[in-house]
């Protein structure tokens, strides 16, 4: 908990320091000569107050998300949280900036603190957006990765009726954010509201697997199509995604190496860490005043790679809207699953029984291909929500969760316990947006 305030200190530091930095360039701007001025938009830096500047220029917005939870457990820990109850593991804190350099250029930033020590605060946005029309959007820098219905609000967790969106579609497998470029065109077909996107990037840090394990990852020539449809309260969405994946794994390569040298080529190919991976997603929703219905698959697929597996996860979910007391709460359920596919076996190229150090030798192979374990998780979640006003809400969720006994289940598992793959998960959460 200690780490998150740390962080949030560091972010809102940071904030600080590009303030500054923003009113010395508007100084400096005012003071330099014509020529560099005539190359800024007309008027940015005429006016010697900061604060008139930022009226009109910058608009600052910003959200805050406070979850607490705690597992019926104590032999396991799920997404961090095991039977005592903790606050550090989802909460954030959010500050966005918005800079109208002229009418179709703007800038935006976004400065994300965490509680979670398993992710970074710091800069989580920073691009630019030309938009030469009302129909076409460009943009270029570091993005959110559009995977998901909720992807450009995952953080956002007024936007959506869960505490946590549904883990097993929105897992830690693949990459939050890139640095790239995306263009997006708005057109009409019929009463249909139409966009299409197309993204271009890379992307290089860390992704955190099973066990909340970070593990350092590139994905070079990340690229994917979306296409989205409105009509009334209905928005539909399918999109498809590709990327040359790298996870760096220091041991495991050093072990392939070693089995290259005793000429077990095929076996050191099965741990090969680089795959070229596929990824694709539909989603629904369909939301009213009164009730909404969303869904969504996902479903991911690779090359011969042990890094992660492949697998398929959805999720079902639907709310209705009433008043006791004149007071909007929200009742939800939802139901989700993820399940991995696909035969992984290990070659079957090392002798066994010839000489102890090939068995050695064998064993270790063994267990390094299968330090990725296949998995499988289903969910029922059931949560209130209550709109206290148009800026803030309070929620509260219980999530029962079910594994195969011979998996892992998203569970960090102790051991020396007998964990039979099931537990609830017990949360409240603080929505502010401002």
């Amino acid at each position: 908990m200690m780490n998150g305030f740390l962080n949030m200190l560091r972010a809102v530091l940071l904030l600080v320091v590009l303030g500054l930095s923003c009113a010395t360039l508007a100084e400096e701007a005012g003071n330099a000569p014509e020529s560099a001025a005539s190359l800024l938009p007309e008027n940015l830096f005429s006016s010697k107050n900061l604060f008139g500047l930022l009226s009109d220029r910058v608009r600052f917005s910003g959200f805050a998300h406070l979850v607490g939870g705690s597992l019926d457990d104590g032999d396991a820990i799920y997404k961090g949280y095991d039977n005592a109850i903790s606050f550090g593991q989802h909460s954030l804190f959010a500050l966005q900036t918005d800079v109208d350099l002229t009418e179709t250029l703007s800038f935006t930033t976004q400065l994300l603190a965490h509680a979670s020590a398993t992710r970074d605060s710091g800069v989580e946005w920073a691009y630019l957006t030309w938009r030469p029309s009302s129909r076409w959007n460009f943009k270029a820098g570091k993005m959110r990765t559009p995977f998901y219905l909720h992807s450009d609000t995952i953080d956002v967790g007024y936007t959506y009726p869960w505490i946590i969106p549904p883990q097993q579609v929105y897992t830690p497998y693949v990459p939050n954010d890139f640095t790239g470029l995306s263009a997006a065109y708005q057109f009409n077909i019929g009463t249909w509201d139409m966009e299409a996107k197309a993204y271009w990037g890379n992307f290089e840090g860390a992704i955190t697997v099973e066990d909340e394990f970070p593990v350092d990852a590139e994905a070079d020539n990340l690229w994917g199509l979306i296409l989205e449809a409105w009509r009334g309260n209905l928005h539909l969405r399918a999109s498809w995604h590709r990327a040359d994946a790298d996870f760096k794994l220091p041991r495991t390569s050093r072990f392939a190496a070693l089995l290259r040298r005793f000429g077990f080529n095929r076996s050191a190919d099965s741990l090969d860490t680089k795959t070229d991976v596929t990824y694709a997603q539909v989603g629904a929703s369909y939301e009213t005043l009164d009730y909404f219905l969303k869904a969504e698959w996902t479903s991911l697929r690779k090359t011969d790679s042990f890094a992660f597996p492949q697998y398929d996860s959805y999720y079902l979910s639907g709310g209705y809207t009433f008043h006791p007391f004149n007071l909007p709460i929200t009742a939800h359920a939802t139901y989700a699953s993820f399940s991995t596919k696909g035969d992984r076996r290990p070659v079957e190229e090392i002798p066994r029984g010839v000489h102890p150090r090939l068995d050695f030798l064998r064993g270790a192979y063994i267990r390094a291909f299968n330090s990725v374990l296949d998995d499988d998780l289903q969910s029922l979640s059931v949560g209130l929500r209550w709109d206290v006003n148009p800026s803030f809400a309070l929620k509260a969720e219980w999530v029962r969760l079910r594994a195969d006994r011979e998996q892992r289940g998203f569970f960090t598992i102790d051991p020396t316990g007998d964990f039979d793959r099931k537990a609830n998960l017990f949360l409240l959460g603080l929505e502010w947006v401002f």
